[in-house]
């Protein structure tokens, strides 16, 4: 078995919830249905090109989680490392945070979409009271 990221299920689980399903997820990223749950159950490893894709999809930042990805291919070696320092802009954009041990801490996702959800209600209500206002 593959040692996959943390964070995988959750953008899966994510991104097959804005396509409809597992099934239109693969159709729309371009693989197979068996595809996504070898990612899912971690039998093949997620390209950092089909995790954009699925961020894109969930409505997240492609580019930070095709980093993200492209980190945790790479953790615990010394590309990995160099990896983290290029890429920390992207790392910090995804909710990770670098720690003095070189791992990075994997914080919930379903907390980050929640944040990132409140914080859209929150400009979409702004918005909304600015328009009023005027």
């Amino acid at each position: 078995m593959q040692n996959k990221p943390d964070f995988l299920d959750q953008l899966i689980d994510r991104a097959s919830k804005e396509a409809g399903s597992d099934y239109a997820l693969s159709k729309r990223i371009g693989v197979g249905r068996q595809t996504v749950s070898d990612w899912r159950h971690g039998r093949r490893p997620c390209p950092a090109a089909d995790v954009a894709l699925m961020a894109h999809i969930a409505g997240l930042d492609a580019d930070a989680w095709a980093s993200r990805a492209l980190i945790a291919q790479y953790e615990g070696t010394e590309k990995g490392e160099a990896l983290k320092k290029a890429l920390k802009k992207a790392l910090a954009a995804t909710g990770a945070a670098l720690v003095s041990s070189g791992a990075i801490a994997q914080e919930p996702i379903s907390y980050l979409i929640r944040c990132i959800e409140r914080l859209n209600r929150r400009r979409v209500f702004d918005s909304a009271m600015l328009s009023l206002a005027a």
